[in-house]
Order: C-alpha cells, then structure tokens, then sequence
C-alpha cells in the first residue's frame, strides 16, 4: 500500500486539510495518509488551542489514517527545521510514497528552481548571502536577498508567503538528505494561511481560531465530528502567547541577575547577539506581549521572536539542534493517534522503520544522547502546555508518560 505524508499543526483539522488529503490520494492513488503533527507548541511559538491527542483524534476522525508527533524542537523551529526535520522523520520511516502540501501560487518550476539553490547552495548564491550577512542581516532576509538577486523579481511574489516558504523548505529538505519521497503541490483552496476571512466552505485556520475566540460557530469550516475531541478546550478562552508571561519573565529575571559568562540566554536557539542584547534592555516587569512588541524590529519578525521566547523557556539550545542534525535527526516517532483498521498498517510501519515507534509511553527509554534530549525536551513542553491550560482553563491534562494513544474505531 502507497501512503502520502502529510506535515502539519491541524490547529486545528479543517476542510482545507480534508481538501488537500483527498486531492493529495486522488492524484496519486495511495492508499492511507500518514501526518507527522506539531505538539502542544506550534511553529509561532503559541500553545496550540488543544493538546496534541486531541487534535491528532480530530484529524483521525477527519480522514488521516495515523498521526505521529514531530518533536518539538523541529515544530517550533523556523521554516528550515521544521521542514528538515520533518523530512528527515518520515523518511527514516521507509513508508512514505508522496509528500503532500499546500501552497499560495501554481509555481511549480519555480519552487524547484529555489529550493535547488537552496539545496546545493552554488558559489554565486554563497557569495551574495555572505555579503549581506556582513552587513548585518539575519541569514533568512540575507537568504532571500540571494535568492532574489540570483532569480530577479520573478520569485518576489511568491517567496515571503507562509505556505510558499514551506514548500520550498520541504523541497530543499527533499533534495538536502537524498529522500525518495516524491512531492505533491496542491494549490490551496482558502484565502490564505493568515487570511481572517470565514466565507464559504474553505478558511484558514487563523480565521477558525479567530472564530472560536469570538464564540460564532466553525461548523461550515471543519469536517462533521472532527470538534468533538477538543470541544472541551473551546468552551473557554482559545490560548494564546500572552499565557507565557509569567514563565518567560521568571527566566529573564534570574538570567539577569547571573553573570554574562554563566548566562544561558546566548546559547538558545534562533538566538541573534541582537535579539540577545534587546531582551537584556526590556525594562520589568513586563508582560509577554509587551516583550514581543519590544524585541520586534524590521529584522526580527513577530513569528520568530515568539519561537525563541519559547526556547528561551524551554531551555532548547543551538546545540540541541546541532547533535539532532549530526545523529540522524531522531531516535523515536511518538505515535499520537491512528484508526483502528489501520493497525497492521501501524505493525508494519514499525518493522521498516529505523525509529522506535513510541505506544506506550511508559516503557520508552531512549538509548542514545540524541533520543534521550528530544524526548526530556518534549516531555517538558507537555508539562508546560499541561501547567498553562490548568492555570488558565482549570482542565487537568495527563503528563506524557500516562498519555494513551487515540484510537478511533
């Protein structure tokens, strides 16, 4: 049996991604859609609107055959590590035929054309990047700089939107680590990844959110059903960033009173000497939005400064992103959700895989540096994501090691 891998947040599971995985079959006539789904934390940097299990159930119910996590140091990464990671895992599973995704623009060919620049990194790209990083861009405005020399104003439409920067960073992943998977680029139905519109069938996911926060209904926008795992999260307020505030601002109060040559700070990752040395300057107490409006320039995107306010409390390093890359980017797949015909497909995936399938959460120990870092890291995020929703919802959430997997009949 063909399967189609599918890399998302399902923040949550709409008629976009129903759109997309049953275009994704009807092209290439697989059978069962794999998707390796970002956990409690998603690529912004925000608590997802429900916990992982719950929101890997929807997507099951919507029409995904099994869900996997991708580690949280890879989902709350930029488009690169997100993408890399992701690519890497499910490769590694040796059971992924096509990988699915959506983008703004029926620019195929130059997708391609990017992400080989990207992928092979030729001498002129090397030469351009290298001067505007001199000058004191960050690598992805540098990067894209490059690109746009090197390409012209051609790539300029299509190279700062979400989804489009994601294809080609899974492309350029595709390419990077030799992978057979073959990619399937499917055009997007709905206005667009940040679009707040809630017109007819199709919305993005920011709109559905938006949607929730103001208590109007989401049924026209999300397959029938697929609410009901989470409608316990929806009843009150949808979580957002500012519920890191007290948690952000307690690990910038004690790096301050720390010398700079024991400080921690410098060693997260995405870290830049400049975010650095402003979050050092943010005047306290402060709040979690006031930090993020203080530390954003025109060189530090709002996204970015959010992911690296979550490593900041997380702990995640550059060098926890380093070993993960040099040691084959993961020891384990931690297994979310699956439908229950689909348990020989899951008992066969396990056999070809060269990572341990995570069921039972208990029993996993892992046996190498790497494996044993990414899962304290994401045992560690469950426990904040757990800590958040109790502080402000009153739900009690099970921590990672008595979490039983969703199976849906």
């Amino acid at each position: 049996m063909s399967k189609i891998g599918v890399i998302a947040e399902f923040n949550p599971f709409h008629n976009g991604h129903k759109y997309l995985i049953e275009n994704a079959k009807q092209i290439t006539g697989a059978d069962e859609t794999l998707a390796l789904m970002s956990g409690n934390f998603v690529q912004r940097g925000f608590p997802a609107i429900a916990d992982k299990y719950a929101r890997a159930e929807s997507a099951v119910l919507g029409g995904v055959d099994i869900v996997f996590e991708s580690p949280v140091i890879y989902a709350s990464g930029s488009a690169r590590d997100f993408a890399t990671g992701a690519i890497a895992i499910l490769s590694a599973t040796n059971s992924i035929d096509y990988l699915a995704f959506g983008v703004e623009d029926e620019e195929q060919e130059l997708f391609y054309e990017v992400a080989d620049i990207l992928a092979d990194e030729p001498p002129e790209y090397k030469k351009i990047l290298n001067d505007y990083l001199s000058k004191g861009l960050s690598y992805p405005s540098a990067s894209e700089k490059a690109i746009k020399s090197l390409l012209s104003s051609k790539v300029s439409t299509i190279i700062y939107k979400p989804n489009n920067i994601l294809a080609i960073s899974y492309l350029t992943a595709i390419k990077k680590i030799s992978s057979s998977i073959r990619p399937v680029i499917i055009k997007r139905c709905d206005a667009g990844y940040d679009s707040v519109e809630l017109n007819g069938k199709y919305a993005s996911a920011t709109a559905i959110r938006n949607a929730l926060v103001e208590k109007k209904s989401i049924k026209e926008f999300v397959p029938k059903n697929t609410s009901k795992p989470y409608s316990e999260f929806t009843k009150k307020e949808i979580p957002d960033s500012t519920w890191l505030t007290p948690f952000i601002a307690s690990r910038i109060i004690y790096d301050r009173n720390l010398s700079e040559e024991i400080s921690q700070l410098s060693k997260v990752l995405d870290m830049t000497p400049e975010l650095l040395n402003r979050l050092r300057k943010a005047p306290l107490p402060i709040k979690y939005i006031e930090i993020q409006d203080y530390l954003k320039t025109k060189n530090l995107t709002m996204s970015r400064v959010s992911r690296v306010l979550l490593h900041v409390v997380l702990g995640i390093q550059t060098e926890d992103r380093t070993s993960a890359y040099e040691n084959g980017y993961a020891e384990y797949i931690n297994l979310l959700a699956f439908r229950e015909s689909k348990s020989g497909s899951l008992k066969e995936i396990a056999e070809s895989s060269k990572l341990k399938i995570i069921n039972k959460k208990s029993n996993f120990d892992p046996t190498t540096a790497i494996g044993e870092r990414m899962w304290q890291l994401d045992k560690l995020a469950t426990d904040l994501y757990n800590q958040l929703i109790y502080d402000n919802l009153n739900i009690r959430l099970h921590g990672e090691l008595s979490c039983n997997v969703r199976v849906v009949k």
